[in-house]
């Protein structure tokens, strides 16, 4: 009941602010174009021709651009489907632009499938009702075929969505930097070597600073694995365990100890947590923690410039020796909208988008698609490109991102997930700015997300 309370106040809230969110302007790349009013019902005479009937038009929002790949999709798809039509509009994947998801979605607005890219923003919108069951359409089965099980998100045991992309997480790595440096691109490492590295790769020339790192790896998440932020079956939450302050004091001291990380100040001001690829192609910093999609900007060389070789090497792990979970997952979620009034075609489109649309279209925006059938030559060419030679170390790519022994997290533990999500928004940006320290941290994340907890289960 509480939960229900606060998506119809959400609902009312929105629904006064409505007129103003749209009314942002077109040139903003967070807006997004109304789609075109559609008949009740989705079927129109065509003129005089009364037994002529219109095609059902899907919408369908996505965060990847659509010059990137989804746009060629849904001409496919179009084209192979007169009779069901397919619009795709792109939605910023940062907090604002989920914001404008979920203000459409709960405005009512014809959204018939969209794409969530995080299990706390799934399962708000699942919990919002904005989600449909995907029980009853045969995703068991397809999933299972099409996908396989491991690193699947569910729901109280049930699919709402589609996996459609694998994102491993890795170091990617200005090859000359490290040549510079006279150091070897490292096939395994520790944390500590990381750390002694990113010092090294540190220099100041002319005025203008070059970082060894972006960021640091989510040691808690490779140690701890499915459900770290939870114990006791999700009664309490797990940021007392040693591995998260082992994970925020990296970062800490090598931003302001050894000064080799990417000023957090300047994340922030520059807006940097969704799409930090700028300060990697620009050469402020050498390495940074990365997935597949950013190599669409490395590919990009009228924006970005560059001669010097990206390389890739694994996540450096707290022991040599030792078995960790990469911090990667399944992702690019493709959900079904409860409200769609073509939940049929809708689901044939998404699953065409889950398997020949993904491995044929998605790859030059740097996804490696989830479905068993891809051939894995094919995703490291379309990836790469046709300049990969020159941009990219081909075999460090196939080596750590197309590794076939990497098993994904997944999440099957959701209490209070996007408030506990926020709260560590909200606290990092505190201990990052110096305005806390880090045992301060953990206090405040425990006791808030205790509480979060607490709240969600009345």
């Amino acid at each position: 009941m509480r939960k229900t309370l606060k998506w119809l106040s959400l609902t009312l809230i929105i629904c006064v602010l409505l007129t103003a969110v749209f009314a942002c302007s077109k040139s903003d790349d967070n807006a997004v174009e109304q789609p075109p009013a559609q008949n009740e019902g989705g079927d129109s005479s065509n003129g005089g021709d009364s037994g002529k009937k219109e095609p059902v038009k899907l919408i369908v929002w996505g965060g990847v651009p659509a010059e990137n790949g989804p746009q060629d999709l849904v001409d496919a798809w179009n084209k192979a489907h007169p009779d069901i039509q397919v619009e795709y509009i792109r939605f910023v994947n940062d907090d604002t632009g989920n914001t404008k998801l979920d203000t459409a979605l709960l405005a009512g607005e014809q959204i018939d499938a969209y794409f969530s890219y995080g299990v706390p923003t799934m399962t708000k919108r699942i919990e919002g009702g904005m989600a449909e069951d995907l029980s009853s359409y045969g995703v068991d089965d397809f999933v299972k075929e099409n996908i396989g099980e491991e690193g699947v998100f569910k729901y109280k045991d049930k699919l709402f969505s589609i996996p459609t992309t694998k994102e491993p997480a890795y170091m990617m790595i200005n090859k000359s930097a490290f040549d510079e440096a006279g150091i070897e691109v490292p096939t395994e490492w520790t944390l500590d070597e990381f750390r002694e590295i990113a010092k090294k790769l540190t220099k100041n020339a002319d005025g203008k600073v070059r970082y060894g790192a972006y960021n640091a790896p989510d040691v808690a998440r490779m140690v701890l694995g499915d459900n770290y932020w939870y114990k006791n079956e999700g009664s309490e939450s797990n940021f007392d365990d040693p591995a998260f302050k082992t994970n925020v004091q990296l970062y800490y001291d090598m931003m302001y100890t050894d000064n080799s990380t990417f000023p957090y100040s300047e994340v922030l001001a520059r807006k940097l947590q969704a799409y930090p690829q700028d300060v990697f192609l620009n050469q402020e910093v050498a390495m940074m923690v990365s997935s597949p999609w950013m190599l669409r900007y490395v590919n990009n060389t009228e924006e970005y410039p560059h001669e010097w070789i990206t390389t890739f090497a694994p996540l450096p792990v707290p022991e040599k020796g030792k078995e960790y979970y990469n911090a990667g997952s399944l992702n690019n979620w493709i959900m079904m909208n409860s409200k769609s009034q073509y939940k049929q075609e809708t689901w044939e489109f998404m699953k065409y988008w889950a398997t020949e649309g993904a491995a044929t279209y998605l790859l030059r925006a740097g996804k490696i698609p989830a479905w068993k059938n891809a051939d894995p030559e094919a995703v490291a060419k379309g990836i790469l490109g046709d300049n990969a030679e020159k941009l990219f170390d081909v075999d460090a790519f196939k080596r750590v991102a197309l590794d076939a022994n990497l098993k994904y997290i997944v999440d099957t533990v959701t209490v209070a997930a996007p408030e506990i999500q926020q709260i560590l928004k909200e606290e990092q940006d505190k201990l990052y700015l110096k305005e806390q320290t880090v045992d301060q941290y953990i206090e405040n994340v425990k006791k808030r997300a205790d509480e979060a907890i607490k709240n969600a289960a009345q």
